[in-house]
């Protein structure tokens, strides 16, 4: 930062990189706290000699510059002020008499983070907005899980045994995928040696375990339950934009999935599907993956990709979700870039969370080699005439969002049969009713006599024991397969606690897509 840049932040506010102190002659406690905070954070600028009056920054000048300056960069190397030494930038800068010293504080590496003060990690610090704020645990936890060298995605797993971990027909979906797309490997090899040879199986004392990378990839539902106590992803189609206010309906429709990552995958395209059907009508209903793949699509599976693979399986507090709104679709994962987000859009590999996770996708191409995606994304996106996606690496929270702004021809034309569907006073626009009367067919197909049956017997919210009492069947395993579980996946009933499949407290209910299926099976319809 020069003197005229420095000018400059003084006219304006406290941006969330500058932190300004008087510092006249001695170094404040409150300086520490900004430089773990700036290090845990995106870096910033730590300047000594301004003084706040009122809403107004002026300069004060700091009366013995060596002090001051041998004081706080000595606390940050030799007295252990801070877990590991921060590399500091120092600059003078001059005002007439009055001098000013600016520090610049770098980002800490993924494995030096947290970085904490007086050996305390208690005293943590995170840079949000204009002002440095104390950590919680949990926070705390999420750094130190990004900062081990054994990644997540790679640790065995025990909680399940190796008869029960997979679920077959996604594993044989994947393999035929693999097979397919690279030559020359057996076809005939079992399940566990494949497995075993590339990664996904290894070995503990004399018991070979799946890594959670195979659970997360072709686990059961028991072994991803297990390993995760919350969705895997949880999608919505709104019928606001997003800078609309929410209305009373506050979605058309949603599908949260709490199993694993390829049959994650596959309701994704098939609700993308269901809600695009004439776009992709002559496009593979699995993979959707062909030289004619339209742009927008490859664009979203792209980014749908990756949050799949990206994201923080080890923070059980918040879930991935992907919006449609109105004026764009948003992705929003819990945890943040992996490596350095300044880097995002250069070719190259880069570090990632889930390595064993992102090399399994990778090899069956269902993203882009490492370090073009983003820059695919935005290539892609704007040849079709939009705006640039916008992306937002928030350190902070440990968050990521990537938005892609304005929606095709085709996206639009669905968000209105979508209205028309679920809405009692939303019309059909012309032109659409047989692209309306083909949803309405495949609405119908995912119906079975056992989930209409059911759909006619809830009453507000109702607990498993008591929707099986209506139905008079005796037999759990065979409600939840035949009953509750085609009916969660299809959308037509929803928990109300979604975040907790196995709470004691779960209870369902219809859904606005229920309802409607309802509507239009009753005689009055």
């Amino acid at each position: 930062m020069d003197r005229q840049e420095l000018l400059k932040r003084l006219r304006g506010h406290e941006w969330t990189n500058v932190e300004f102190k008087e510092a006249q002659r001695d170094v404040p406690k409150s300086a520490y706290e900004s430089v773990s905070a700036f290090s845990n954070t995106h870096g910033g600028w730590l300047v000594f000699g301004i003084r706040q009056v009122n809403a107004e920054f002026e300069v004060s000048g700091i009366a013995n510059v060596d002090k001051v300056q041998g004081d706080f960069l000595s606390a940050l190397h030799a007295d252990n002020k801070t877990n590991h030494d921060v590399p500091v930038e120092s600059h003078l800068i001059r005002f007439g008499r009055k001098a000013v010293l600016v520090f610049r504080i770098p980002e800490a590496a993924r494995q030096n983070k947290p970085l904490y003060l007086d050996g305390d990690i208690r005293r943590t610090f995170l840079r949000r907005g204009g002002g440095d704020y104390k950590a919680q645990m949990h926070e705390i936890e999420r750094m130190l899980r990004d900062a081990a060298s054994d990644r997540w995605d790679g640790q065995v797993f025990d909680r399940v045994s190796l008869k029960e971990a997979f679920d077959r027909n996604s594993l044989a979906w994947y393999r035929a995928r693999f097979h397919q797309v690279n030559e020359g490997f057996n076809l005939r090899q079992p399940d566990k040696e494949f497995l075993r040879e590339w990664g996904y199986l290894a070995r503990s004392g004399k018991k070979l375990l799946p890594t959670r990378a195979a659970i997360m990839l072709f686990g059961s539902l028991l072994g991803v339950r297990q390993l995760i106590p919350k969705p895997v992803l949880d999608v919505q189609f709104l019928p606001y934009a997003t800078k609309e206010e929410m209305p009373e309906t506050r979605w058309i429709d949603r599908f949260v999935s709490e199993e694993n990552i390829i049959q994650t995958w596959q309701k994704l395209v098939a609700k993308y599907r269901f809600f695009m059907p004439k776009p992709f009508r002559d496009i593979d209903p699995v993979t959707l993956e062909r030289r004619d793949t339209p742009p927008g699509f490859r664009v979203f599976r792209e980014a749908a990709i990756n949050l799949l693979i990206h994201q923080d399986y080890g923070d059980h507090s918040r879930k991935a979700t992907i919006k449609f709104f109105h004026d764009g679709i948003q992705f929003w994962n819990p945890g943040d870039v992996f490596g350095d987000d300044t880097h995002l859009l250069e070719p190259g590999e880069k570090e990632v969370r889930n390595p064993a996770i992102a090399a399994a996708m990778r090899r069956i191409t269902m993203c882009e080699q490492a370090g073009t995606g983003f820059r695919m994304m935005q290539r892609e996106w704007q040849a079709l005439g939009h705006p640039a996606p916008m992306l937002k690496n928030d350190r902070a929270h440990k968050a990521f969002e990537f938005f892609i702004p304005g929606l095709d021809k085709e996206l639009d034309m669905a968000s209105d049969l979508m209205k028309a569907m679920f809405s009692a006073t939303a019309k059909i626009p012309a032109g659409t009713g047989e692209v309306a009367a083909e949803v309405t067919r495949e609405v119908a197909s995912e119906v079975t006599r056992e989930v209409e049956k059911l759909l006619g017997r809830v009453r507000g919210e109702m607990t498993r024991r008591e929707l099986q009492i209506e139905l008079n069947l005796r037999a759990e395993q065979n409600f939840r397969q035949k009953y509750l579980t085609p009916a969660l996946r299809a959308g037509y009933l929803e928990m109300t606690v979604p975040n907790k499949p196995n709470s004691r407290l779960q209870k369902y209910r219809l859904t606005q897509k229920g309802v409607a299926y309802l509507k239009a099976r009753s005689p009055k319809a």
